[in-house]
This record gives structure tokens, sequence and C-alpha cells, in this order.
């Protein structure tokens, strides 16, 4: 993978930068992240949060998770993109939207989480290991 990674939003006012390899990646079917994106999942990868730097100006929305910490989605208040987020229990950590990297295919998941959240519709990659909610708490 080559570094440093980077992506920004559709209209381009929001850029950011990775500087080091993600730790993970993963896509996520709980039911904010459906309604947040307009899509059956948010595709993200991990990184730590000294790792992202960001240019430009964005704005957060706060929410609470199912598992009551504060998730913050963070988007441009130009064109809207989601970007990336942040959570009150992992302030170590950033999750960044995959759809928004310069080159995209590069994302590989290795979990899908909050699968029990997931439409029937939603084709999962039988490959990928599943949780049916976060595997991290």
């Amino acid at each position: 993978m080559k570094l440093p990674i980077t992506g920004g939003c559709l209209c381009g006012a929001v850029r950011y930068e990775i500087s080091a390899k993600p730790i993970s990646g993963f896509n996520c079917h709980c039911r904010s992240c459906q309604k947040a994106l307009g899509a059956p999942y948010l595709a993200a990868l991990l990184v730590s949060a000294p790792d992202l730097k960001i240019t430009g100006n964005y704005k957060e929305y706060a929410t609470i998770a199912a598992s009551g910490h504060t998730v913050y989605r963070a988007f441009c208040p130009e064109c809207g993109s989601t970007l990336f987020g942040r959570n009150s229990a992992f302030t170590e950590l950033r999750p960044v939207n995959a759809a928004t990297l310069d080159d995209p295919s590069i994302f590989q998941p290795q979990r899908d989480i909050w699968v029990a959240d997931a439409q029937p519709w939603d084709y999962m990659n039988p490959d990928v290991a599943k949780f049916d909610g976060n595997p991290w708490h």
C-alpha cells in the first residue's frame, strides 16, 4: 500500500491524508450508518488519529451509538459528503469512509460489523468475518 493515502469530498473543499498503514478495514451495517449514508453500509478504514491530517472546514453531527457512546460523523458542509468520524470511547482511532479515498480500490475489509442490522437485500462477501454487533467492545 502506497503512503500517504489521500481522499476528500465530492466538491474538493475538504481533503485528508493518511500517513500510516490503516489498522483495519470494516463494513458497518448498523442502522445509524445506513441512515447517515443513505446506503446499506459504511465501508471504512480504521486509522490512528494522529495519522489523519485534514485540510478544509468540515462539520460534525453527533449521535448516540448502540453502545451508548457518542459518534461524531464528519461531513463537508458544501457538498454533504460523509468523510470520517470519531467515537467518544475510542479517541485514538478514526474511521475514514473508504468511498471517499482517491483510490478506493485499495480498501480491503477484514470484517462486517452490526450484521444483525443488515438489510435482507444487502449481499455480504462470505469470506469476510461477520459480527452481530461491534467486535471491539
